[in-house]
């Protein structure tokens, strides 16, 4: 928690020194009088916050920190440019261009983390599998929506028309589907909206840290009540050729390892296991399963972390293949306390499962 204040304290402190340099201040009293401003403003926020920590007053603070932490980049952008300009370019300096330059910049920040988090991308993969199946089957992955204040209706209502223009034989939720309770999701009758997700073979969802937030019972009652099974533990047989296992999240203390769950499932067919967390790939890549699908990561949603990420896990994002497993990990369709995306956007998946090209003999 020191940490995290004393990063505030410096957020607050940059953005002094960039508002000092955008608005030409001279007057040593009014660059105290900024600097004063700007500190007891952003320890207001931070108070507000902290007084209701992982709810919806810290992710008020959460908003205006980033927005400080764009400001930085906008900064450090208009530096690298105007250097370039007049110290590789040998043009005379222009402090007003350069100024509007850096405005410019940061509203693009800004606009692209928005457009980024509200205009979802579909991507594709295709999996093979040696095991037995007469025909492909797809799906539409789908992770953290985060059903909640900043993010409801319009985007169910989006999601749904793009599930429905993929084709696909059923669609996975793999976890965080509401943001902590039910609360928005009631408010404004999103149920409405999440029961027209629909296909063929059904739609399944297993529940993440974020559903399992003391809350599970009524978001899971929830999800069903929208004609969404819940698999947190089962096993279900999609089109009597591939097993589908659902696993709960992490944070669930009675959770099953996954080989137990195996256990319930003919692993002589296809099998897919689906959780939030992609935290086990050892231990999974070792089992006989051909794909698992997970979310969580958000891709690191901002830059950052999008890379600071890398460094830790062996899988952030995207599909990758280890052993005799195809794992992937999906960005996220919604994006949890802040409505922000820089270095990823918001995405479902089409994963269709085929089999092998037999040898001609």
């Amino acid at each position: 928690m020191l940490k995290f204040i004393v990063i505030t304290q410096v957020l607050a402190l940059s953005t002094s020194a960039t508002l000092y340099w955008l608005l030409r201040i001279k007057r040593r009293r009014h660059i105290v009088a900024l600097v004063t401003s700007v500190v007891i403003i952003n320890n207001i926020v931070l108070i507000y916050g902290l007084s209701e920590y992982r709810h919806g007053r810290f992710n008020v603070y959460l908003v205006v920190s980033i927005l400080q932490g764009f400001m930085v980049y906008a900064a450090l952008i208009t530096a690298v440019i105007a250097g370039i300009y007049c110290r590789v370019l040998k043009q005379k300096r222009r402090p007003r261009l350069v100024r509007t330059v850096a405005v410019s910049i940061y509203i693009g920040i800004v606009g692209l983390s928005v457009f980024n988090a509200y205009s979802p991308v579909v991507h594709r993969l295709t999996v093979k599998t040696n095991k037995p199946l007469d025909k492909p089957l797809t799906m539409a992955l789908v992770s953290d929506t985060h059903l909640d204040r900043w993010f409801g209706n319009r985007q169910l209502k989006k999601l749904v028309s793009l599930v429905e223009a993929q084709n696909v034989d059923v669609v996975l939720l793999a976890g965080d589907i509401m943001n902590d309770s039910t609360y928005y999701y009631d408010k404004t009758n999103m149920h409405e909206q999440l029961s027209k997700l629909q296909a063929p073979l059904g739609v399944y969802a297993v529940l993440g840290n974020h559903d399992y937030s003391g809350n599970q019972v009524p978001i899971a009652t929830a999800v069903e009540r929208a004609g969404i099974k819940v698999i947190d533990n089962k096993s279900v047989l999609l089109d009597d050729s591939v097993w589908l296992v659902g696993r709960s999240d992490e944070t669930d203390i009675g959770r099953p390892i996954a080989k137990d769950l195996l256990m319930q499932v003919d692993i002589d067919k296809p099998v897919i296991i689906m959780e939030h967390n992609p935290s086990e790939t050892e231990i999974i890549s070792a089992l006989p399963v051909d794909l698992h699908l997970s979310g969580h990561t958000h891709g690191g949603q901002i830059f950052p972390l999008t890379t600071y990420m890398k460094w830790f896990k062996p899988l952030v994002h995207g599909a990758k293949q280890i052993a005799g497993t195809q794992f992937l990990v999906t960005s996220g369709y919604g994006f949890g306390a802040v409505p922000f995306r820089l270095g990823t956007r918001a995405e479902i998946w089409v994963v269709a499962l085929q089999p092998s090209e037999k040898p001609v003999d």
